[in-house]
């Protein structure tokens, strides 16, 4: 793949089940293989609907070398399903579907959205998932490893050289207003809408200690008021500053590094900028 394709090693596990789907689907597309067995266990019935025109596309690379200019940011119906959002497959997206059903578990009442295409990939994100607007935009999948260490930050200048109060207040309205959209604040609202993506959104790996820990929350229940309501007795609260304010103002903060939203959700999946 790396080598047809003149692409940096840069795929990991996440990447493969688009990749097997595409795969399959070259196959089935170009090939007679009646006669073969099944090919991709999970994807050969997928990809004959797909042909046919029954089944909602995946990611699709183009054929042709040369591809002409796109404009990168655009605005569709949330109907249109020529695209396949990069961080679906990934269970990051904005506006995530239902493996089983294909229907849209967040924000469903969207009736436009707006899209954003990588320059270098060519994949295409909701405006929402890459979390910026920019031309030409860059979701940095060629960005090296070397991130900025919000922990390395915060140790060495403490939680106020990361974060300010009015950043934290701005982010906690701007998350209740709906003028940003989050998934995990959506499924803090509506938490039966699926509890396995609700677990699979949560932070894995946080290397702070108990102490860097404490002050971080306790900086954010501060700038938010929160903390006089969690002593009060709402302490479903206390899940709202970890499950949606925390790993939304790491994001935050690694988008000031120019860094996409899809590309922190990335990192903070594999715990690199702890």
């Amino acid at each position: 793949m790396y080598i047809v394709l003149d692409s940096q090693f840069d795929y990991s596990v996440h990447d493969m089940p688009v990749l097997r789907r595409w795969w399959c689907l070259l196959l089935l597309e170009n090939h007679s293989l009646n006669s073969c067995g099944k090919i991709f266990a999970h994807w050969t019935e997928e990809c004959k609907q797909l042909i046919a025109g029954k089944h909602t596309p995946v990611f699709r690379l183009k054929r042709k070398a040369e591809q002409q200019d796109i404009e990168e940011t655009m605005t569709q119906t949330a109907s249109d399903v020529r695209r396949m959002c990069m961080a679906e497959s990934m269970q990051f997206c904005v506006y995530q579907t239902s493996d089983n059903t294909g229907e849209r578990l967040l924000y469903p009442e969207v009736k436009l959205i707006k899209w954003v295409q990588c320059k270098t990939c060519r994949g295409w994100l909701h405006l929402d998932c890459a979390g910026m607007e920019m031309e030409p935009f860059d979701c940095g999948c060629e960005d090296s490893i070397e991130h900025p260490r919000i922990k390395d930050a915060v140790d060495s200048g403490g939680i106020h050289a990361v974060f300010s109060k009015t950043q934290i207040k701005t982010l906690h309205d701007d998350l209740l207003s709906g003028k940003l959209r989050s998934n995990r604040m959506f499924l803090w609202r509506n938490p039966a809408t699926s509890l396995r993506l609700k677990q699979h959104l949560k932070i894995k790996t946080l290397s702070w200690s108990e102490q860097r820990m404490y002050e971080l929350l306790r900086f954010i229940e501060e700038a938010t008021n929160i903390a006089k309501k969690i002593k009060t007795g709402n302490i479903h609260l206390l899940d709202f500053v970890l499950d949606v304010m925390l790993p939304e103002l790491l994001i935050k903060a690694l988008k000031e590094h120019g860094i996409s939203r899809f590309r922190a959700e990335l990192m903070m999946a594999c715990g690199n900028v702890f």
